[in-house]
């Protein structure tokens, strides 16, 4: 894996990336090309799609998790996984979702008071 920068149209700014050796095991499709993820999703991202990676936030936080990189900048809640069925870590992405950081599924998010 290779960690750059790249400009990123969607938060004007330089963000840091890393592309990807190749396509994970679990991938559907024969696909050996690289795939990018971006290391601020979540931070400064104000749009609805990547426009680095071409992906929804969550599904980048997808990648980050697939792949063993960092999450650390990304905004964290405790809640239940319908996924993996854990009580554990939830990053929140996009506007009102939530990513599992242990097994990646993508579920609506709110609070409720």
């Amino acid at each position: 894996m290779n960690v750059t920068t790249m400009y990123c149209s969607g938060c004007d700014h330089e963000v840091a990336v890393v592309v990807t050796d190749g396509a994970a095991t679990d991938a559907q499709a024969n696909v050996t090309g690289e795939e990018l993820a971006c290391l601020e999703v979540g931070t400064s991202c104000t749009g609805t799609l990547c426009p680095i990676g071409a992906a929804e936030p969550s599904a980048m936080v997808h990648r980050l998790i697939r792949h063993g990189l960092p999450t650390d900048q990304l905004t964290r809640v405790r809640g239940y996984c319908d996924g993996c069925g854990l009580d554990t870590e939830l990053a929140l992405v996009g506007e009102n979702r939530a990513s599992c950081l242990v097994c990646g599924t993508t579920r609506p998010w709110a609070v409720l008071l």
